[in-house]
């Protein structure tokens, strides 16, 4: 598509890299790929999120009346609004649809849409249709299917009565500590990178299935942290971390909040130590678990590195732990849940 406008050619691109994202922005962009005369009205639509028909108007428009002509209402607009011609029944059912997470593309969208509703609508307009409900394309958490979600939503609010069911006695020193494990070996953590657009980085990886677990325990109301290398999980294993953990105080009673895996010991079982007492998150549910999130950003820092045995694993995690251990500032902010720390800080103070 050729514009025939050198005088715009001319200041255009300073033009479009001056002027912030928005409408506007969107225009400027037309009109610079419309300049270069190297590409199809097609694929300037395409590339600038608008569709062809308003690519043709803006060019006229500029031709017409120069760069400042942009600016005038088009005759491309929709005046009866932008869900013109949508039934209110299929407008209401896709905004549900969006809010309820339902369309993984708009492509699934636009099928959707011509299948139930009759509507066969350019997928321009769906996207600003998408975005005008404040859509925006995210990453799901995964969510176990067996999870019971209803016991899910209800154990922060009982979790203060699952610390009195520990009853334990009146003037009680107590810890509450959120404990989990992770799995870290020499098979390559692959993390994205910054980098210069137009080039993508390669990264050295290897696929080496040696594993290493590490355990870790977050202290709800001091910010401690304690943490352990174990070549393994079993009962054994953690009956040791755990004996580990109560022995740094033993004079006050560790209550550990984690989940049920075959290999934790529960409460009252006679391997744990006489001052470590077991909260069970409910099944499937680690959003309640801030050591999840704690993995997560070791792993980031693990990320694109390639180790040679496990020992020098545990080597490179021993600085990344260490910033966990020594700040109980940034354990406190990262276990910083309401309904955790405040019935933790009660408890503590029962």
């Amino acid at each position: 598509m050729q514009l025939d406008r050198p005088d715009v050619a001319e200041t255009i691109d300073e033009l479009h890299r001056q002027e912030p994202p928005g409408w506007r922005k969107e225009r400027l962009l037309v009109i610079k790929l419309a300049t270069r005369g190297e590409l199809t009205s097609a694929v300037i639509a395409d590339l600038a999120g608008v569709s062809v028909s308003q690519v043709f108007i803006l060019v006229r428009a500029v031709r017409e009346g120069g760069i400042e002509a942009i600016w005038e209402k088009s005759g491309g607009g929709r005046p009866e609004g932008w869900r013109k011609g949508i039934p209110e029944e299929a407008s209401a059912e896709f905004e549900r649809r969006l809010e309820a997470n339902e369309f993984t593309t708009l492509t699934e969208a636009r099928r959707w849409l011509k299948e139930e509703h009759g509507l066969d609508l350019h997928y321009n307009r769906i996207w600003y249709w998408a975005k005008k409900l404040d859509g925006v394309l995210l990453v799901p958490r995964p969510s176990h299917s067996k999870k019971d979600d209803a016991a899910s939503d209800a154990f922060p609010g009982q979790f203060a009565g699952k610390l009195r069911d520990l009853d334990l006695a009146p003037g009680t020193r107590a810890k509450v500590w959120v404990m989990d494990e992770a799995r870290l070996g020499l098979h390559t953590i692959l993390r994205k990178v910054w980098g210069k657009r137009g080039r993508r980085p390669v990264v050295a990886a290897q696929r080496k299935y040696e594993w290493d677990y590490l355990y870790g325990s977050l202290e709800v109301t001091g910010g401690e942290a304690r943490f352990c290398h174990m070549g393994q999980v079993n009962l054994d294993c953690d009956a040791n971390y755990l004996s580990d953990l109560a022995s740094q105080d033993p004079g006050c009673v560790h209550i550990l909040v984690r989940d049920q895996a075959g290999f934790h010991l529960r409460d009252g079982d006679p391997r744990l130590p006489a001052n470590v007492r077991i909260v069970d998150l409910p099944p499937y549910s680690p959003e309640h678990n801030p050591c999840e999130q704690l993995w997560d950003l070791v792993k980031d820092e693990l990320g694109n590195r390639v180790f040679a045995s496990i020992e020098a694993l545990r080597e490179a995690l021993h600085p990344i732990l260490r910033c966990w251990w020594e700040d109980s500032r940034r354990v406190l902010d990262l276990v910083g849940r309401p309904w955790l720390s405040l019935e933790a800080n009660a408890s503590s103070r029962s």
